[in-house]
């Protein structure tokens, strides 16, 4: 009899229970982060795993530098030692995250579908974003990886000629502002690319343009994703003898959630603005997709 009810129950539903209705739908975005997040919490804590084996080399080598960053602001350093430990992380780290490419494409694949309220079978769907766009994802991570050396590089260039002439701080602004445009769209890039047909140059274009189009709300999600290490840098400061145990928690959210979490956030944004700024002129394209359809 209960196998009779339970077989009931699952193919015409229970009748006290009210039928699923496009009133029930989101409003707005934040509603429909929350409600994704309530459903697949469990599952993207499996993704996050998934994803944090390709960053552990980058994470280990950046406890590393930072260790001896702290041993050697104790022993009051001359900053030459400090600038040679900055140079020597960045060089390293940048084959660490060049690597890190085709896995950001199969994390940004699951995210997309998921910040849209659409069925995903994770690894399957990770497999398959890793599969059809590991190519413009390894450029990008390659370019990712980069950007911040060749950054330093121009910095203590552009510093160093400013002593001569004060010319030298025009290039070196430019070469500021550059790495800022960076830092706001490169969270957009992979899930443009495992949203859009495009050349890797197009994609890069559309992300700095909307990043700027959307500039308040670009930097305040990069400070909302980061607010782990920047809570973590400021605690230092307070309890310079905790290194370990700010590592270790900081470690664990990550290890934990926050990866995943943190995709999801930006593939929730990248979504609006790809609808906002690119299906609104392609015809057919679908625009407020998970959301509740607005009355007429």
């Amino acid at each position: 009899m209960a196998i009779r009810d339970l077989f009931r129950n699952y193919y015409y539903g229970k009748p006290e229970k009210r039928d699923f209705t496009e009133a029930d739908m989101p409003e707005n975005r934040v509603q429909l982060f929350w409600q994704v997040f309530g459903v697949r919490r469990g599952s993207m804590v499996g993704l996050n795993l998934l994803y944090l084996l390709i960053w552990l080399p980058a994470a280990a080598w950046t406890l590393l530098n930072l260790a001896q960053v702290v041993q050697q602001l104790s022993a009051q350093a001359a900053g030459g030692t400090l600038r040679q430990i900055l140079f020597t992380w960045l060089l390293i780290l940048f084959p660490l995250i060049a690597i890190t490419g085709p896995f950001n494409a199969g994390i940004s694949l699951v995210t997309h579908r998921w910040a849209q309220d659409e069925h995903s079978f994770t690894y399957a769907d990770f497999k398959e974003g890793m599969k059809n766009n590991w190519k413009q994802a390894l450029l990008f991570s390659t370019l990712d990886g980069l950007v911040p050396l060749v950054f330093y590089l121009c910095v203590n260039f552009y510093l160093s000629m400013a002593a001569r002439s004060a010319l030298f701080l025009l290039p070196l602004a430019v070469a500021g502002i550059a790495a800022c445009l960076w830092f706001l769209a490169a969270p957009l890039v992979p899930q443009l690319i495992v949203s859009y047909r495009q050349s890797l140059w197009g994609i890069l274009r559309n992300a700095i343009l909307m990043a700027m189009a959307e500039l308040p709300r670009t930097v305040g999600l990069r400070i909302l994703t980061l607010l782990a290490p920047i809570a973590a840098a400021a605690s230092l400061l307070f309890f310079p003898n905790a290194l370990r145990w700010i590592a270790m928690i900081a470690t664990a959210l990550y290890a934990m959630i926050l990866l995943a979490f943190n995709k999801l956030i930006w593939a929730s944004f990248a979504n609006f603005v790809g609808e906002k700024y690119l299906n609104a002129k392609i015809p057919g394209a679908r625009t407020n997709i998970g959301l509740r359809p607005k009355s007429k």
